[in-house]
């Protein structure tokens, strides 16, 4: 080449001089650095970025259970569950009598919704350390998500046997006992979870169900109000502690806890109906079909909106409207209500040749309520 042409090397300024990372002497990230920067990642909500580091100490040390493990872990709690499963599969590869690995891959499965295949793994994690209470809880939770409740509840009580503190084995237990209908058995383990808790609004939550289920209200009350006391947010317990409520004729009370549910979460149906329902007996009519409405557009095939909001209308003098919603809602599905409330609200049109055909139709689906117009008719 041309000593002419020659291309002349780029030398920067001093302060613009290449610099090696690691030129200072220090020495690049080990396996437990990359670790520790992954998992300050995770906890930032980094996940990507924790995903790289745990990559870079995985390609330094493959094998590495604590680098597996919390790698796992971190992809579980990001929601990627069946990257989780598979990164607790190769674990496994490595370490096949690892009872925590299989743990770990039964509970990603099971969260995942494969309840029955994480049985196995559970199994597994117990036959290699059979004083290892967590495999048990999974066995339970799993049961429970199954079905199966008196299985699920043998399983709590070995996590309990192992470790009498477990309070997720005691909060399992009273659950699967209350699915049991077994609700004076289930209380006392929801106040055994609550010993090592008291402040956990979920296990007050459904010692609440456990009780108002059983009938007891004042108790119910208490436990209701004291879940929304320590989750304010709790739009599941203002529901319920709102229909409680209700039922014990306490409609003020009750239109608060709905108007909270509602105000939490606009986008629940149910919420909104029973909102409705209560704004009725209120006799705040509009309230009442503003809410059924809002629960219609939520969920256009909630049936009881459209009832209610059409016996709304009749009593209070638009039955072309309550037709129209009992025709939307007989188009759903039909029901002797739907067609019995029809037939009324044609009766108030004039229309007796329709009214009755929409009675004669009630009376089919539904024999009861032939008693219902006699009592009606002789009222």
């Amino acid at each position: 080449m041309d000593k002419n042409n020659k291309l002349n090397m780029f030398i920067p300024a001093d302060d613009e001089a290449f610099s090696c990372p690691f030129a200072n002497g220090d020495k690049p990230p080990d396996a437990q650095k990359w670790h520790k920067m992954a998992m300050d990642l995770a906890a930032d909500g980094a996940f990507e970025e924790s995903m790289e580091a745990f990559d870079s100490g995985l390609l330094l040390e493959p094998e590495n259970a604590i680098l597996l493990r919390s790698r796992a872990a971190v992809l579980s709690r990001f929601g990627k569950k069946e990257e989780a499963y598979q990164v607790y599969l190769k674990a496994l590869s490595y370490y096949p009598d690892d009872a925590a690995f299989a743990n770990g891959a039964g509970f990603v499965l099971m969260e995942s919704g494969r309840a029955k295949d994480s049985l196995q793994f559970f199994d597994k994690s117990i036959a290699e350390n059979p004083t290892f209470p967590n495999p048990w809880l999974g066995k339970g939770i799993a049961y429970g998500e199954l079905g199966s409740f008196e299985k699920a509840i043998e399983a709590y009580d070995k996590a309990i046997a192992l470790r009498s503190d477990y309070k997720e084995a005691h909060f399992g237990k009273a659950v699967a006992l209350g699915a049991l209908g077994r609700y004076t058995e289930a209380i006392p383990a929801f106040d055994k979870a609550l010993e090592s808790e008291s402040e956990n609004a979920d296990v007050w939550y459904y010692k609440a169900l456990a009780f108002d289920s059983a009938g007891d209200a004042d108790n119910a009350l208490i436990a209701y109000r004291r879940a929304v006391e320590i989750r304010p947010e709790f739009d599941d317990a203002w529901n319920n502690l709102g229909i409680l409520l209700n039922a014990l004729g306490r409609f003020d009370e009750a239109l608060d806890c709905f108007v909270q549910a509602s105000v939490i979460d606009d986008g629940q149906a149910d919420v909104w109906f029973n909102r409705g329902y209560t704004h009725a007996v209120l006799g705040q009519f509009d309230d009442a079909v503003g809410s059924f409405r809002e629960a219609m557009e939520i969920d256009p095939t909630f049936i009881p909106a459209y009832i209610e909001a059409a016996f709304v209308y009749v009593q209070t003098g638009f039955p072309d409207e309550a037709v129209n919603l009992y025709d939307q809602a007989i188009a759903l599905e039909p029901s002797a209500e739907a067609y019995f409330g029809k037939g009324i609200a044609l009766q108030v049109l004039g229309e007796k040749e329709k009214a009755d055909q929409a009675f004669e139709k009630a009376f089919e689906l539904d024999p009861r309520y032939k008693e219902i117009f006699a009592a009606q008719k002789n009222g």
